[in-house]
């Protein structure tokens, strides 16, 4: 009698146990089916919306046209905008990853418990601090050192650089500090048995080990930086015209410009028919990068994690 009841005590446990798997799997899966439904009909309204546009606008117009004056011409040209955008984004990716990733490996590696605390704290604030923030300092402090420095007005593409680099900052140090410190102690510990130096072991062992997780805190500031509108709104002067790249302006650093972001949330508030309808083919443009930038990411973050394998 009493084995059996263990085994009765038994079978209900497992039971209980089957049941509590069913039902946290199906939660998980729930979870994930509603993340992907999102995306997709996210997706399927931008660009319902924004095809609209080329019933009566060509592609070639929108896409490579200097001019945009939606209300009286009826001018959809995104090109500066493009061009605006992409140099904002990568300058400051530019800046800000060496920065970021010798910060991270500092924290990491370097730093005693309490700096490290320290630092982990002043990334967090950097994280959460509100957009608009980050564009009352740009307005307080870096618009006027440039306007100084220039003679010009100071609402530049060099403004949206310096505060997009600060933004994106805490993505990338966050990021790739977990990567840098899920590296193998054993393998840190090899390197040092064999020689090598604390910096020899950081950058031939460490960084390459961690790259993988690198590429990502990357992508991910990218991302963060091309989809940014408030703070840049606030330093670029949201004029609609070509960069220009002349010696004079810094090569485009000191042109007032607009981007793809600040031009939705600039006129979405009085658009409508085929204005409206471009600013969601604009949005469309901005979600089309992103897919792009994450999927070639993607393939080199795979082709990387293969070559370890097959190494």
């Amino acid at each position: 009698m009493e084995s059996i009841f263990k085994q009765k005590t038994s079978l209900l446990h497992q039971s209980k146990t089957q049941f509590q798997n069913l039902i946290f799997e199906s939660i998980f899966k729930f979870s994930l089916l509603i993340t992907i439904v999102s995306l997709v009909l996210i997706a399927v309204y931008i660009f319902w919306n924004g095809l609209q546009l080329f019933t009566q606008v060509s592609p070639s117009k929108f896409f490579f046209s200097i001019n945009w004056e939606p209300t009286v011409r009826k001018d959809f040209g995104i090109l500066p905008m493009i061009l605006a955008s992409f140099y904002i984004t990568f300058a400051s990716v530019l800046v800000s990853v060496p920065i970021g990733v010798a910060c991270s490996v500092y924290a990491a590696e370097l730093a005693g418990g309490t700096l490290k605390k320290i630092i982990q704290i002043a990334i967090q604030i950097l994280a959460g601090t509100p957009s608009v923030v980050y564009g009352l300092i740009g307005i307080a402090v870096v618009v006027p050192w440039i306007q100084k420095l220039s003679q010009g007005s100071g609402y530049s593409i060099l403004a949206a650089i310096i505060i997009l680099s600060i933004m994106i900052l805490p993505t990338i140090v966050s990021i790739s500090q977990d990567a840098i410190q899920s590296v193998p102690s054993e393998l840190k510990q090899a390197s040092l048995a064999l020689g090598a130096t604390r910096f020899q072991t950081i950058l031939k062992v460490i960084l390459p080990v961690a790259r993988p997780g690198i590429i990502t805190a990357i992508v991910l500031a990218i991302s963060r930086a091309f989809g940014e509108a408030m703070a840049v709104k606030m330093v670029t002067g949201n004029i609609q015209t070509m960069p220009d790249f002349g010696a004079d302006k810094w090569f485009g650093l000191l042109s007032p410009v607009r981007t793809l972001t600040t031009n939705i949330i600039m006129d979405i508030e009085y658009s409508e028919g085929a204005h409206r309808q471009a600013l969601f083919a604009t949005g469309a443009v901005l979600f089309m990068v992103i897919m792009i930038v994450n999927y070639f990411a993607y393939l080199f973050r795979s082709r990387l994690i293969k070559g370890k394998k097959k190494k």
